[in-house]
């Protein structure tokens, strides 16, 4: 048994509508709905962990005296 999967399965993590719609959407895509739910995964990760431009005005530091 491969190392990656030694994780949990699609079907406990998913509902049978989810399920299905992950199978198509793999199918369609040419891909195993696992290589699929891995993509969506790091996508939202990706996503997540992005370093966000700053907002706002930026002000010259100005010393007191």
């Amino acid at each position: 048994m491969p190392d990656e999967h030694n994780g949990m399965d699609l079907e406990s993590l998913l509902d049978g509508d989810e399920l299905e719609q992950l199978k198509a959407e793999a199918e369609r895509r040419g891909v195993s709905p696992e290589q699929l739910a891995k993509i969506g995964i790091q996508q939202q990760i990706a996503q997540r962990t992005k370093p966000k431009a700053m907002t706002g005005k930026i002000q010259a530091f100005r010393r007191k005296d």
